[in-house]
Formats: structure tokens, sequence, C-alpha cells
């Protein structure tokens, strides 16, 4: 037993304590620094021996919960042989910039801490966390490789084309960076940097554990073709079965179109390390097809409409906020009843409209981001919120500003109208009503108590006794 125990723990100097890491178990809360609250979740495979050294994963989760994220690649870890870092600092709350700095932090004390191949260094992150991923390599150019999932951030005029790295992009097909992230991806195989996108259902922040367990593989079987690891059949053959066995499923679920993009990829992924016989069939296969034929000119036809709306709604976007355009409201809240009509269908189209409504929420976020950066005018901020919380209404921070701002600009109105909004859509919180900048004069009226009573019980200020 006592030598059973002796593999299975591992004592561990972090930040100044000596800690005992279970190997197989994700361990959370482990300091990054004792100066800093800042901490992260750990895993080591059952096999991990401080003898050699091992190929890192950093994982940047966009809200922080490190632990969640590395169970995630746990399994993934086990089989392909890597220690998982998880970060529990970063936030889409933060700038770029503060969560790079978190990231770096991570990076350097996990690297000194454990027996790290610094050829084998991969990064990962889904939302946010997907830019502080992406924009690492330029800090640490030897990294290997970055997966990317939902959003990425890359400056190309930093990158060396003598450092590449494997760029694995991963985007729901109900995300609206689909496009962009395909368009980097592109890029940055035009300057030699193999790069592989990965589609995957719906919009969350990361795909399940088969489809990251693919992912990483792209980086595992890049790093033997470049010589980083040795080749190994067994393991080759093994990531092989299993993307196979998911073509198979997207066939047999009839979805031909994502079925023929991954079995497309796998080609290039399995490329001079294992016969791709059953892939090119696969492909003839579905080539051949005429249900696979009439998808792909669906797509094709929806595509073609969704790239005309986004122009569009880019452009009424930025138009109307500029001209401080209030009359066309009613036209927004039509396109928003429209969109939810068509998400409401579902199918291909129903996709469409959810990722241009996400476009117009991103978009309209930026827009108010930017405004009060610039100082602009108050009209043009408080339009810029309306429009955000037409198509996002829980997006309660919008509310308050355009309470805020109605207040100051005397147009009570206006904020008593935002205030029943955002209560109708199930905002809780008393105390922070009566905390909103600029509202002394609002917040002491009885028509601002009465209304915080009649959906929550009771006011701070007016008793309707």
């Amino acid at each position: 037993m006592r030598k059973l125990l002796f593999f299975l723990l591992l004592a561990v100097e972090v930040s100044g304590q000596n800690i005992a890491v279970k190997k197989g178990i994700v361990t959370d809360s482990l300091k990054v620094s004792d100066s800093l609250d800042e901490s992260f979740a750990l895993y080591l495979p059952m096999a991990f021996s401080e003898q050699k050294k091992w190929p890192l994963i950093l994982l940047f989760d966009s809200e922080g919960r490190g632990k969640t994220a590395a169970q995630l690649f746990r399994n993934t870890a086990e089989q392909q042989g890597y220690i998982i870092a998880s970060s529990n600092n970063i936030t889409a709350e933060k700038d770029l910039l503060e969560n790079v700095k978190t990231a770096v932090r991570l990076a350097n004390m996990v690297t000194g801490t454990f027996p790290v191949d610094s050829r084998q260094v991969s990064t990962a992150g889904t939302m946010e966390g997907g830019k502080v991923a992406s924009s690492l390599p330029v800090l640490y150019p030897d990294i290997l490789g970055v997966v990317a999932v939902g959003n990425h951030w890359i400056n190309f005029d930093r990158l060396d084309k003598k450092n590449n790295f494997t760029f694995i992009g991963m985007v729901g097909d109900e995300h609206f960076t689909s496009a962009s992230m395909k368009m980097t991806a592109e890029a940055l195989e035009n300057m030699k940097f193999p790069s592989q996108v990965y589609t995957f259902e719906g919009n969350g922040d990361w795909p399940g554990p088969q489809m990251i367990n693919s992912a990483v593989g792209s980086l595992t079987l890049e790093a033997m073709k470049e010589g980083l690891r040795p080749r190994d059949p067994a393991l080759i053959e093994e990531l092989f079965n299993q993307d196979l066995s998911r073509a198979n499923e997207l066939m047999s679920k009839t979805k031909l179109v994502e079925a023929y993009s991954f079995l497309s990829l796998l080609e290039e992924k399995y490329r001079g390390l294992y016969p791709t016989d059953a892939v090119e069939e696969k492909l003839r296969q579905l080539e051949r097809s005429r249900n696979y034929r009439e998808q792909d000119r669906q797509l094709t036809s929806v595509l073609e409409k969704e790239k005309r709306l986004l122009n569009d709604f880019i452009y009424y976007l930025g138009e109307d906020i500029q001209t401080e355009n209030f009359e066309n409201l009613g036209w927004w809240n039509y396109q928003k009843m429209e969109l939810d009509s068509l998400s409401a269908k579902g199918g291909a189209e129903g996709k469409m409209a959810r990722r241009l409504e996400s476009l117009i929420i991103e978009l309209a976020e930026a827009y108010s981001e930017d405004l009060v950066e610039r100082h602009a005018s108050l009209e043009k901020k408080m339009l810029a919120n309306m429009i955000l919380t037409i198509f996002d209404p829980s997006d309660f921070g919008a509310y308050k500003k355009i309470i805020s701002l109605s207040a100051q600009d005397d147009d009570f109105g206006t904020a008593l109208f935002y205030l029943e909004e955002m209560l109708k859509h199930g905002y809780k919180n008393k105390d922070e009503l009566y905390n909103i900048p600029g509202t002394l004069g609002l917040k002491l009226t009885p028509e601002y108590n009465l209304l915080i009573e009649k959906y929550l019980g009771s006011s701070r200020y007016y008793d309707n006794q």
C-alpha cells in the first residue's frame, strides 16, 4: 500500500507550499503566487513521473472555471500524455492585456515548477480565454499549438514565420465567429502555419470531451510529425479510429455536410502518419450522394443570405448610432422578431438567425464601450444600449446605463420605462437599483419606488400602505 501511495501522490512545492498532488485527479485551488490572489487547477496523468519532461496544455476558461475546464481535458491528458494547468482567473470583465498578464504568470509558474518539455507547450481557451490562448505565441515563440474555442485574437504583424505554431480553431455552428475563425485559419495556412477548424453543434463555451480529444490529437500528431515526440503507432491508430467513429456518427445522423468537412480535415491530419484510404472512400461516397449535394446546396444558400443580412446589420447599426436615429428602434424590434421566428423553425436558417443575433449583441456591446471611451454624446450611448436590450433582454447592465443616462438628461419617463422592462425580465437586486449613478433625483420619486415595490415587494423611499 505504501508503494501504491508513493506512485499516486506527488509532493510538489507550489508558491512555497509543499502540497501533495494526486495523479489521475484534478487538484483545484493551487496558488500561482503567495503575493497574488490567483490560483489554478492541475491534472497530472497517472503515468506522470519527474524523471522525464512532459507536454503541457495551459487552459483559459472565459469564466475562470479552472477545475471544470480541466475535467473536460482529463481523459485526453490521460490518453495522450499531457499535464493540464487551468487558470481560475480569466474573466470577460478584464481586458485582454490583464488576462494575458494573468496567463503569463501561470505559464511561468507551471513551467518553473514541473518537468515540462518547453517545445511542447500548448494553450487552449474558450471565448475570452480563446483570445488569451491565441495571443500567447507572440510572447512565447516556442509554443507548439493553440486551441481557440469560439473566439481568438492573433496579431499577424508580430508573427514570426520561423517560429510557427499549430492553430486549431473550434466553433459552434451557432457561434457568430465561425467565418472569422475560418478566415484566420486560411491566412495562417498561407503563412505555412498548420491550421484546422473543427465545428461542433450549438453555441456552448466548450465542445464535448470527444471533440476536445480530437482537437488535441491534432497537436499530438503535429508534434510527432515535427519529431518533438516519438511516433506512437498504437496511439495514432486509436486516435484515427475515434475520429472515423465520429465521422460515421455524423453520417448516420444524416449530417452529411458536417461529415464531409470533418473527413476532409482528417485527410490532412493523418497524412504521413496513417493510411487514409477509409477516409477517402467515405468522401467519394458522400460526393456521389444526392442527399449530400442537396444539403450542401441549401447550406450555401443560407450562408449567402447570412452574408447579405450581416452586411446590412453592421451598416445600419453604425449608421443609426452615428446619426442618433431613435426612430429606427422599431425597425430593430422587427428584425429581432424576424430572427426569433427563423430561430424557432430550426435547421440551417435557425442556426443562422442565432449567429446573427449574437453578432448584433457583440457589436452593440463594442459600440457601447467605445462610445464611453470616446466621450460620445449621451444620445449615442443611450441608443447603443437600447438596441442591446432588444437583442439581449437579460443584459441588466445595459438597462442600468439607459436609466442612468436618461436620469441625467431629466428624462424620467424613459428611465421608468426601462426600469420596468428590467424588472419584468427578472431583475431582483433591489439595493443596486438605488446605486445607479446619476439617479439621485429619480430614485426619490414615488413612481420609481412604486415600480420597485410592485415587482420586488417593497421599496426604500416610498410606502404605499
